[in-house]
């Protein structure tokens, strides 16, 4: 298959996030625009087990939405920053709870008609509560605790949820670790 080629590319707003037009031209040497979102950073998503078992699952209000959307705790990694490391901090900040057995299982680009960002999968066993969490200033999250049955019943009976919940859920029955 044959990767088109880019002509040009203008940054179109620079921000948080930036947007990115690029002209490409096919084979055929047709041309046309596409706009890309780059975010300068992946992220980590945490699927944690408390010691009996069950989910840490967040509500998390998304302004977008104007909702609270169901999910795992996660949350973008710093540069450099390996993605077991960066999950483990996520965690805690978020939920407050903490583990030392995360395994990585996993890794996609959510999002890839528009989006370079890639997400990594964690899974931590044997998460127990410490300290309050260090939620960031828009962070407005609730944190629960779920077995996986009652966490599916929610998502099939319609609960609003994140969609990166249903990949990591794939990944934690799937991956062999």
């Amino acid at each position: 298959m044959k990767t088109p080629k880019t002509h040009s590319s203008q940054l179109v707003y620079e921000g948080f996030f930036n947007m990115r037009k690029d002209r490409l031209v096919r084979e055929d040497g047709e041309t046309l625009d596409f706009t890309c979102l780059e975010i300068p950073w992946d992220a980590a998503v945490i699927i944690a087990q408390d010691v009996e078992g069950r989910l840490v699952i967040n509500r998390e209000y998304r302004h977008p939405t104007g909702k609270y959307i169901m999910g795992f705790p996660g949350g973008r990694l710093e540069e450099g920053e390996d993605p077991i490391t960066g999950g483990k901090r996520e965690l805690y900040e978020e939920t407050g709870y903490k583990s030392d057995e995360l395994t990585l299982i996993g890794c996609c680009y959510p999002i890839p008609s528009i989006c370079n960002q890639k997400i990594y999968f964690i899974h931590a066993k044997n998460a127990v509560p410490s300290k309050e969490r260090k939620l960031d200033p828009f962070e407005f999250i609730e944190t629960e605790l779920k077995t996986e049955e009652e966490l599916k019943k929610e998502i099939l009976s319609g609960a609003l949820i994140d969609g990166i919940l249903c990949t990591a859920l794939w990944y934690k029955n799937h991956a062999t670790h």
